[in-house]
């Protein structure tokens, strides 16, 4: 890769990592929009998802940007990458999904004593970003393992 597409992968990649972490909840608002929720509902979600993704994507642009300095083979940067990538969007948007539907009584109980609905987001998403973080870290150490020294046994 030239030194002008190592400048702009990481941002192009946290660029897509943002997106990713943003469009369940824009999902979320369009739906609550065309139910006829409309006005403001769902902004905090959609909030809490930008504030979110941007830290992200800030993070996962750095450990590109650091991967990209340490590895061997472009390859295994990609395959890390994109690895980290499916499984953000896949925890993004399915623990929401499971989490809601699956404990419908609870999150109700705890929606009506006035607890907000954007902290149990938030926590979805947070568990979503460190199994993608994790992911992408694990599949980039195993496949680029640590240099052995140099004059050791054959």
């Amino acid at each position: 890769m030239s030194a002008r597409s190592d400048a702009i992968a990481p941002p192009l990649y946290a660029a897509a990592d943002f997106a990713v972490i943003l469009a369940p909840a824009l999902a979320f608002k369009f739906a609550a929009d065309r139910g006829g929720l409309g006005d403001t509902k769902g902004m905090d979600l959609v909030i809490a998802s930008a504030v979110l993704g941007a830290i992200h994507a800030v993070i996962a642009g750095h450990r590109l940007f650091d991967e990209e300095h340490t590895a061997h083979r472009r390859a295994d940067i990609w395959i890390a990458a994109i690895d980290a990538l499916a499984v953000l969007a896949l925890a993004a948007t399915l623990l929401p999904a499971v989490v809601l539907w699956g404990f419908a009584e609870e999150h109700a109980s705890i929606a009506n004593r006035g607890h907000p609905v954007v902290a149990l987001w938030i926590g979805t998403q947070l568990v979503a970003v460190v199994l993608a973080e994790l992911t992408g870290r694990a599949v980039f150490r195993w496949l680029e393992p640590p240099s052995a020294p140099e004059g050791g046994p054959d």
